[in-house]
């Protein structure tokens, strides 16, 4: 690893405060401590700069072998270690020489990485490059160069090879995000045209002028930031996926109204639409057209802790999962376990496994929610109960049974009632996540997939407790109890359940990210704050009425009583007896 200076034009360089507090943290700490650094200081940009997801936007994507990239203004090397990883050499240029040196501190074991300090225009380099990454750029453009945006792609493709990409990630001027909340980044609808960015039909235009290819084209949601998942034009967002936008906000954003809510309308007009308004774009731009593998969908689990983070890449005929860090390649091995602990069982499962990862054969089999809806809304609740019972008798008869000794409860100190754990009927391997959203139904059978979760001596009835939980479609139809007692459980037990399912749920999720993504207001509740703090202005007000009429009547009570005094001081008996009270205070002087 090396940092080049031959092309640096010394200046006095002025980074904005977030930024210097950013390049403070990076120059002072190792990598190992940054998750602790964000829990102590959750600021948006302090995360977006530090957090592991932002490898997110590109770490699934297929690299050749040995190529070499050139990554143009990396801001703190969020994504550069990642690319070293994924390549023979990586060229980093980077205009602001602070922030070179923190990305040179944060990635100082990568041998294969050299940073130049420089603006592209005004460097000379000797080689082409296999891919050129342009993360961010169209949004600072103008901060870093003068001239039109055509003219820069200029200056690229004469480095890029014949058979080379330009991969570009950059928010959308008309992304729903711009138009749903404001903060103090300024992100908002009256203001986001100062950040000089393009729609769809833009960028395509200037890939067009500069006689270019767009390639392909990818939809990062909620942005290219903190992706947490990625669509394509084979595979558009659709309502059943809008749980998958899971939308970050810091401290202090309010909140219009909710972004999936505004999607979902979308949706009822036309899946199109959500091209149109997409928060991110990341875009292959080529010299010639290139064929390759298509990847259709890639989702990652970022809600989860690191060691439990897992990438799903949908291709055109199977599904694959990885681990997405080295902490969580155990996580993978219980998977595998998982499946073959299924096919024991006799449950019939469409994932396979090999060393390193989980495979799936891809199907457009309908899952087993979509098929009871469908009979729900077709006014076949006879039929659409039946195959409920159904799933639960499958579960009832294939997972093994055992004893309720050292049970979930246990392991999650839960308290309950001997009585009520007798009467349960337990199972050795509780495969948590069999619900009805993991299950196809193919030809009258039930084929279960995505059972990466699974506790030892679990009561049945609570795992077809989450199966009813979570399928919250059907509440449109039937109520809880109607459910429960369908899939025979105990009402007396939900608490209990409930209870179980919290924990389990806290021992997997990142708070970090959970906290980032329900912090905010929004116009409602900042509504209900206001009219708040108006009744309580209005109560320390009477209050201070009440009080100042009891200052007001002492007072007039304390002008009374020095009135009294006064009289009594001017009267004759006051006067006659001073000498006499000067011979009381003697007498009390010499007691004491």
């Amino acid at each position: 690893m090396k940092i080049n200076l031959d092309f640096y034009k010394e200046k006095q360089e002025e980074l904005e405060p977030i930024d210097e507090q950013i390049v403070k943290i990076i120059k002072e700490n190792k990598q190992e401590e940054y998750e602790t650094i964000m829990k102590q200081n959750n600021e948006i940009e302090i995360i977006m700069a530090l957090s592991e997801i932002r490898k997110n936007i590109l770490n699934w994507y297929p690299f050749e072998k040995n190529a070499n990239i050139l990554e143009i203004e990396p801001n703190f090397g969020e994504i550069t270690g990642m690319l070293c990883e994924k390549a023979s050499r990586v060229v980093a240029i980077e205009s602001s020489l602070e922030k070179a040196k923190a990305i040179e501190k944060r990635h100082l074991n990568k041998e294969n990485l050299e940073i130049i300090v420089g603006k592209i225009e005004e460097i000379k380099l000797n080689e082409k490059f296999d891919y050129i990454i342009l993360i961010g750029i169209l949004e600072k453009l103008d901060t870093i160069f003068e001239g039109k945006i055509e003219e820069y792609f200029e200056y690229l493709k004469p480095i890029l090879k014949e058979n080379g990409k330009i991969i570009l990630a950059t928010d959308n001027r008309l992304g729903i995000k711009y138009f749903s909340k404001t903060d103090k980044t300024g992100i908002n609808v009256v203001n986001n045209v100062d950040k000089k960015l393009y729609t769809l039909e833009e960028i395509l235009g200037i890939i067009k002028n500069v006689n270019m290819i767009k390639n392909n084209i990818y939809y990062p949601m909620p942005d290219y930031k903190l992706t947490n998942v990625i669509f394509t034009d084979n595979k558009l967002l659709s309502k059943k996926d809008l749980s998958r936008n899971i939308v970050y906000n810091s401290e202090d954003t309010i909140k219009f109204y909710q972004e999936n809510l505004v999607y979902r309308e979308l949706l009822k007009e036309n899946n199109n639409m959500f091209k149109i308004f997409a928060n991110s774009y990341l875009i292959e731009i080529t010299n010639v057209p290139i064929e390759e593998k298509t990847i259709n969908f890639v989702s990652f689990s970022n809600m989860r802790k690191p060691q439990y983070r897992i990438k799903t890449i949908m291709e055109k005929e199977k599904v694959y999962k990885y681990a997405l860090n080295d902490n969580s390649k155990e996580h993978i091995e219980k998977i595998k376990r998982n499946i073959d602990i299924m096919k024991s069982c006799g449950l019939k499962t469409v994932d396979n496994y090999e060393e390193n990862k989980v495979i799936s054969k891809y199907t457009d089999a309908q899952t087993l929610d979509e098929e009871i809806m469908n009979l729900m809304n077709q006014n076949k609740r006879d039929e659409a109960i039946k195959l409920i019972k159904k799933f639960r008798e499958e579960i009832q008869a294939k997972l093994e049974k055992t004893d309720s000794q050292n049970n979930v409860f246990d392991k999650y100190e839960i308290q309950y009632n001997k009585e009520d754990i007798e009467q349960m009927h337990f199972v050795k391997y509780g495969l948590w996540d069999l619900i009805f959203q993991n299950c196809f139904y193919i030809d009258n059978e039930f084929y279960f997939y995505d059972q990466e979760w699974q506790e030892e001596n679990t009561p049945i009835s609570f795992i077809l407790y989450r199966a009813i939980k979570y399928f919250s479609r059907i509440k449109k139809y039937m109520s809880d109890e109607e459910l429960y007692e369908i899939m025979q459980i105990d009402l007396k037990n939900i608490k209990l359940f409930d209870e179980l399912d919290n924990k389990i749920q806290l021992s997997i999720r990142n708070e970090l990210m959970w906290n980032v993504h329900t912090q905010g207001l929004d116009v409602i509740e900042l509504k209900r704050k206001e009219l708040t703090a108006n009744h309580q202005i209005n109560v320390l007000k009477t209050e201070n009425n009440e009080k100042q009429n009891i200052i007001e009547q002492k007072d007039i009570e304390i002008e009374n009583l020095k009135k009294d005094l006064q009289y009594v001081y001017n009267s004759r008996s006051w006067k006659l007896t001073r000498p006499l009270r000067k011979i009381i205070r003697l007498g009390r002087n010499k007691m004491n």
